[in-house]
């Protein structure tokens, strides 16, 4: 009886080591840098108005354990140079895995979702169009891949027809923000996304 009580404990020991040894173990830089995102917005924010000598853009952006970041949510006011509202309306952040030099790290961006307004130069409301969040493949460094969201404009009213082109949509589905050391430009394209960063 003592010998099959001591068999049995060394095979569970063993056989417990074993799974344990064989699991994988992640660790991913900065995967928590806003805390926890909830349908796309952080923990903590701060509202910030965004001036060239005269006031460009009003919104809230994220705020990570190293301070105010570039990463908008909520809802955004953006201006012409003559101080008109140029469109208003709302980001949410993303985020994706990505394989660099110090390990698997966590990138985060912003999007547009829900109902956006553009304006002409008299103030006037000239777009509203939709912006309906969709997955989209990206190919990082990291074998597989990931996806990222994007806000994309899947219709387009009749009445604007001749107004929105296949230029306009391009460029209003664009992710596009400038950090201290990098600019970064994301594009949806069938079902895809395409990232583009230049050292500023």
């Amino acid at each position: 009886m003592k010998k099959t009580i001591g068999i049995l404990l060394i095979v569970l020991t063993f056989g417990c080591a074993n799974r344990n040894l064989n699991q994988k173990r992640i660790y991913i830089q900065d995967e928590n840098l806003f805390g926890e995102l909830k349908n796309g917005i952080p923990e903590k924010d701060t509202l910030i108005e965004i001036k060239n000598g005269k006031l460009l853009s009003v919104g809230k952006v994220a705020v990570s354990k190293n301070g105010t970041s570039v990463m908008k949510f909520g809802n955004w006011k953006n201006y012409n140079e003559n101080g008109i509202l140029k469109s208003k309306g709302e980001y949410k952040i993303g985020k994706y895995v990505d394989c660099g030099v110090g390990g698997i790290e966590q990138m985060f961006y912003h999007y547009k979702t829900g109902i956006w307004e553009f304006y002409n130069n008299k103030g006037e409301t000239e777009l509203k169009l939709e912006f309906i969040p969709k997955e989209h493949f990206i190919d990082t460094r990291c074998d597989g891949g990931d996806k990222m969201l994007f806000g994309i404009i899947e219709k387009v009213p009749s009445e604007y027809y001749g107004k929105v082109n296949s230029d306009l949509i391009y460029e209003l589905q664009k992710v596009e923000y400038n950090e201290s050391y990098q600019n970064t430009i994301a594009i949806p394209l069938n079902g895809k996304a395409y990232i583009t960063r230049k050292d500023n």
